[in-house]
């Protein structure tokens, strides 16, 4: 959150750069703010205002406007421009900036500004962005919109397998707000403050870096510590760095590595803790493909110094250089840096550092070699993280003329990664420019772009990428080779392009699939009269024709060059992920409460566990033994003592299988009846079960009574308190609980667990529509009948309603009207599982969404499940879909209020159908039908061959269809 203090004088001018919008990625139009978060995408403009490479080589920032009306989108253009040059100009940024791509996106507003929360001023815009003191927050769907737009960029117009890093969004307001929400969503305005870009910038960094206001007192980021402790603090291995220590931040309790930060005052550079954490993230492996392995901080020279009390601009005095080298005399002088490892993989990195003299003898000569740690553990950054020095003592003989030389040297390839003039170094501009060659021999500037600025180390060297933008591929640039020297202030480079329609036409969808023990390749589909040929790695050569196949989990990539008669040759790549097959399991008891001493069966239900995998069973209390009795099946003996015991199963899974575990509980109430103790009651358990009946268990403690047919059961061979059997049961959330043993209720409550009522609705049938109504009496008939059946009140209940379809046949339409006094009832009773059974459709809600529907409604809920034709889809969707089926669900209420998107909760839904022979049960998955009739396939989706149904949780309702992947 901004909330910080631009200084007097602090202020820097506009750094005047040409990067300008760079290139439109051809929506046709503005989104509207009235557009819903579905529609959205459709119309929407972007430009890539920063695009240097590959977009999943690089980190990808996209910029959004609020409050920016139809004829304000040049002026939003123009400020996300400003303040994306104006982040460019920080580092660690301006080191990132040739691995940055930014792109705006047009979002068109109705009115103008910002809403304000609780207040007067709420006007008509897209994101309904409010502000609340100087945070801003989305309202209403404005979130689901951003994430939508985010899912529609990464499907569509970013390069294959890219993702957005982050999403910021600039309002169309001179007030001083900003905020950031998460890692995804940051705010800021047109502020004064901002008009550089420095809130943004500010603003981003909490987002991308996860970093902490300096100056508040709340526990974020790896710049923000509740120690001073020099030895446990998060930056200790950079104390006595660049002016690194321990000063306080917003209270005296919470502490901060810098006074001059710009995460404390606006204008300010970052410290070195917090460029050093966005260096890193601006490497995430989540977002970025080809990561930097190792940061290196820009190094310094020393004399000795104050670990912890040499902050910020103190640290100055005590820096040596070849202009003052003669301070150094009769003191130790040190080179050091410190380095981050970016990647899982050590690296073998030397310090070296000499003083040579006047007449170029070495004076001084020392060296150090390190391992670095692999970021094995992306969230403890500090075990990859180490200082490298290396220390002259008590130097002497120095004169006006020496030369200082230090180095860090990556051992495995020779690379210097910095040296002690690193932190002054000179920068040089790169300006690039996007030109298209016409068939006539003619250049044009590639619509919509303007020149790109990256900052590039004077007398360096720099790669030229060449990125493709959207509906363009490069084909050349004027150098005519790959790499350049920098040898002046600014130098330019152009990129040269083809339309895309001039190129053989290839499309390759990235491949994901599970484990399933079969052979899996890549989607690459060319247009007849292509060649395709192939190589495994980037720079191999392609020689290889057909596609390889792999079986076990992993990622693979292949690399393709396309070649048509009269057409460009294009190359391209392809990725294939096969991930490991999920696993679950659930573990239950016969009885999951006892009285008394006596054993309890465990059993185990595993699915997608190989049947050889081994299963380890442990009871969260010491001394409990578990002895197995087959496969998946345990005896448990527990003691004549009132407690709970929480038995967990555990699969560690493979390379090809994930692992999983599951819980459950059995709580056992001490029977002061059975006077032979924890001991005798146990084995009495078990003897007396054999002898059946009463009898078994009358004979009491002394000789081991439990009950008769149940063990631990009640004295007289009747269930007593135990719970019926009520089959499988899903394993309990253990997260939400505390850790330790659970106190039982107390004996007054008698409550009871039941698995299922199912409710067989009468139905009206006509037309091939089945209506039920006025559920609301039989749905409280059943339950009333239930309570008492049991004796208790009922918990983890699910009810099941089952539409008599019998008269209806091939049934085309299922209404469910569930008036507001059914609602109400099921909220009421805590109903675990909501299951509405159409016979070909099955809808399982859980306890949230019931209570969100009730929520949103307000009133009776109409459920309809309707079967539809293909007529309607697109001719791709028509080969994926074929004469499978297709349903169009809905849900409304009385007064014709429709749910789209449930906020809370989730809907489990069973479609079935039955796969024919040659179809592959692993390619049957349920598709999404948008308006515009195309199928996207719903994540997680999959089709179970036991119960021949196509299976998915959603959150939303819409048209679904089972489909079979080609």
């Amino acid at each position: 959150m901004t909330n910080v203090k631009k200084k007097d004088g602090k202020r820097f001018g506009a750094m005047v750069l040409s990067l300008i919008l760079l290139l439109s990625l051809v929506f046709p139009y503005p989104v509207m703010a009235d557009q819903t978060a579905a529609d959205q995408t459709k119309a929407a403009s972007v430009y890539a205002i920063h695009k240097t490479g590959d977009d999943k080589e690089n980190f990808v920032i996209v910029i959004m406007g609020e409050g920016y009306t139809r004829e304000q989108q040049d002026q939003f253009l123009k400020d996300a421009t400003a303040k994306a040059q104006g982040l460019l100009k920080w580092s660690p940024y301006k080191e990132y900036s040739d691995r940055i791509n930014i792109y705006a996106v047009q979002t068109v507003s109705n009115e103008t500004g910002v809403g304000v929360m609780y207040g007067e001023s709420n006007p008509d815009t897209y994101f309904h962005v409010q502000a609340f003191g100087k945070s801003c927050y989305f309202a209403k769907d404005g979130e689901d919109k951003a994430r939508a737009l985010r899912a529609e960029l990464e499907s569509r117009y970013l390069d294959t397998g890219a993702a957005v890093g982050t999403i910021h969004i600039i309002c169309n307001t001179t007030a001083n707000i900003g905020s950031s929400s998460n890692a995804l969503f940051s705010f800021s305005a047109n502020s004064g403050e901002n008009e550089q870009g420095d809130v943004m910038t500010h603003e981003i960094s909490h987002s991308i870096g996860r970093l902490g206001d300096e100056y508040d007192k709340k526990m974020q980021g790896e710049n923000i510590s509740d120690t001073s402790d020099p030895d446990k603090i998060k930056w200790h291995k950079m104390l006595g760095f660049r002016g690194i220590g321990i000063t306080t931040a917003g209270t005296e309790t919470v502490f901060a590595p810098s006074r001059i930060c710009m995460m404390r005052d606006l204008g300010n550079p970052f410290c070195e803790v917090c460029k050093m954490e966005l260096a890193r993230r601006l490497n995430n492996r989540d977002y970025v493909s080809r990561q930097a392995s190792v940061y290196v901080c820009d190094p310094e020279i020393t004399i000795p110094h104050s670990r912890t009390g040499t902050l910020d601009r103190d640290s100055d005095q005590y820096r040596v250089d070849e202009t003052n080298i003669t301070k150094a005399n009769g003191k130790d002088l040190e080179f050091r840096t410190v380095v981050q490892n970016i990647v899982d993989a050590k690296q073998h990195l030397k310090i070296t550092f000499r003083i040579i003299g006047a007449d170029h003898t070495v004076k001084y000569e020392k060296e150090e070699t390190y391992t670095v740690p692999p970021l094995s553990n992306w969230y403890d950054p500090d075990a990859a993280r180490e200082s490298l020095s290396v220390t002259l003592p008590a130097v002497t003989g120095l004169v006006s003329g020496d030369r200082l030389e230090g180095k860090i040297i990556d051992e495995d390839t020779g690379k210097v990664l910095a040296d002690n003039q690193t932190a002054g170094q000179a920068w040089s501009t790169v300006t690039i420019r996007y030109m298209l060659q016409n068939e006539d021999g003619t250049e044009t500037t590639v619509p919509d772009t303007a020149p790109a600025t990256v900052y590039v180390p004077k007398n360096s060297a720099y790669t030229l990428r060449s990125p493709d933008l959207y509906g363009y591929t490069c084909v050349g640039n004027s150098a005519n080779q790959g790499e350049i020297n920098i040898t002046e202030d600014r130098q330019g480079i152009t990129y040269y392009y083809r339309k895309n329609s001039e190129m053989p036409e290839i499309q390759t969808v990235p491949v994901r699939v599970t484990y399933d023990g079969k052979p899996h390749t890549f989607d690459i589909k060319q247009e007849d009269g292509v060649q395709i040929s192939y190589s495994l790695t980037e720079n191999g050569s392609y020689t290889q024709t057909e596609m390889p196949f792999y079986t076990e989990a992993g990622q693979y990539k292949i690399y393709f060059k396309a070649e048509k008669a009269s057409f460009i040759p294009i190359y391209g790549e392809a990725v294939l992920e096969i991930e490991k097959a999920s696993t679950s399991m659930q573990l239950t008891a016969k009885n999951d409460t006892v009285k008394g001493a006596g054993t309890v069966e465990l059993q185990l239900c595993r699915q997608g566990i190989p049947e050889d995998a081994g299963i380890k069973v442990t009871c969260d209390v010491s001394g409990i033994t578990l002895e197995e009795k087959g496969t998946d099946h345990w005896m448990a003996t527990l003691p004549n003592e009132t407690k709970t015991y929480t038995f967990t199963a555990c699969y560690n899974g493979n390379g090809n299988y994930t692992g999983s575990k599951a819980d459950c509980q059995v709580r056992v109430t001490a029977d002061h009846s059975q006077t032979g103790g924890g001991s005798g009651g146990s084995s009495g358990g078990i003897s007396g079960g054999g002898s059946g009946g009463s009898s078994g268990g009358s004979s009491g403690g002394s000789s081991g009574g439990g009950s008769g047919e149940n063990a631990g059961g009640s004295t007289d061979g009747s269930s007593g308190n135990v719970s019926p059997d009520s089959g499988t049961l899903p394993a309990p959330d253990h997260a939400k609980e505390e850790p330790g043993n659970v106190t039982p209720p107390p004996a007054a409550d008698t409550s009871v667990s039941v698995k299922d009522i199912n409710v067989k609705a009468k139905s009206a049938v006509k037309n091939n529509t089945v209506k039920v109504k006025n559920i609301a009496a039989v749905l409280k008939k059943e339950i009333t009948k239930a309570e008492k059946e049991q004796g208790g009140r009922i918990k983890d209940l699910s009810v099941e309603i089952t539409f008599d379809t019998a008269k209806a046949g091939n049934w085309k339409n299922l209404h469910l009207e569930m008036d507001g006094q059914a609602v109400n009832l099921l909220v009421k009773k805590n109903v675990k599982e909501w299951k509405v059974n159409g016979g070909n459709v099955n809808l399982t809600f859980d306890s949230k969404a019931l209570k969100e529907l009730k929520k949103e409604m307000n009133t009776a809920v109409v459920i309809k499940m309707k079967q539809t034709d293909k007529k309607n889809l697109s001719a791709r969707a028509g080969k994926i879909i074929g004469k499978r089926p297709i349903y169009d669900f809905s849900v409304t209420g009385i007064k014709k209020k429709q749910s789209s998107v449930l906020k809370k909760g989730r809907i489990r839904v069973a479609v079935s159908y039955n796969a024919s022979k040659k179809e592959k049960d692993k390619k049957i998955f349920a598709y999404k039908i948008d308006k515009y009739g195309a199928a996207v396939k719903i994540p997680g989706s999959y089709y179970d061959s036991d119960t021949k149904t196509v299976n998915f949780v959603s959150r939303g309702f819409f048209t679904v269809a089972v489909g079979c992947e080609k």
